[in-house]
């Protein structure tokens, strides 16, 4: 039935290139993500910045080989950003081409930039783990002074493009590509459920129940 649901509130257009694939070339190409739903965005239901949905795309050479790929995981299950526990351990690399319609709280310090927070709390700058007071209740505006939600999600009947640069060493021999792409959407990220102390049943179960959206495969020919 979930994954019914999520089939049902969005769909996948693509791929579409920028340029014809040639050996030793880079690829343009981009995905069009809409929201079919009339009455609610994509993802909707958010109770802050949890619900994850992202665009997973690998490309297969000729012999069968993934030699390009966007929305991997690391081995905790998160997708490679800024708050990956596998990038920080230098498991995974940095995904510079993601795709994600997850929002996402922005706090601030004393001074500084803005930066993304699992929750919409002020830190204090000291090393000891402290969280200030607001000068203000935060009930009455839901959320502390200083954070705001970046949100990236896709409106009712709106869409958004996911856009692509393949490099060219991914381009080594002439012959069949294809290109394999899908939505993948989970409740919680995994950063979130260590970050407020899940157990590993919790973490397993919770990546049990991820639902891929929409996948399937195009066919190209390289020359």
């Amino acid at each position: 039935m979930r994954e019914q649901v999520m089939n049902n509130g969005g769909k996948i257009d693509g791929p579409f290139f920028d340029n014809d694939p040639k050996v030793g070339e880079a690829l343009s190409l981009k995905y069009v993500v809409t929201n079919t739903n009339n009455g609610h965005n994509l993802p909707s239901g958010s109770l802050g910045a949890q619900p994850e949905i992202w665009m997973n795309v690998a490309l297969i050479d000729p012999d069968g080989k993934n030699v390009w790929e966007s929305g991997y995981v690391d081995s905790y299950g998160d997708f490679a950003d800024v708050h990956s526990i596998g990038l920080a351990k230098g498991e995974v690399e940095f995904d510079d081409q993601l795709f994600n319609l997850q929002s996402k709280f922005l706090t601030t310090n004393i001074k500084g930039t803005d930066r993304e927070m699992y929750l919409p709390v002020n830190f204090d700058v000291d090393q000891r783990p402290f969280l200030r007071a607001a000068p203000q209740p935060t009930t009455v505006i839901n959320h502390p002074p200083g954070a705001r939600m970046e949100a990236r999600s896709i409106p009712p009947l709106g869409s958004k493009d996911a856009k692509y640069k393949i490099p060219a060493k991914a381009f080594q021999k002439k012959g069949k590509y294809r290109l394999a792409v899908r939505m993948r959407s989970r409740a919680e990220p995994i950063y979130f459920m260590k970050f407020v102390g899940a157990t590993e049943e919790m973490i397993q179960t919770m990546n049990e129940w991820m639902v891929d959206i929409h996948p399937y495969t195009v066919e190209f020919e390289v020359k």
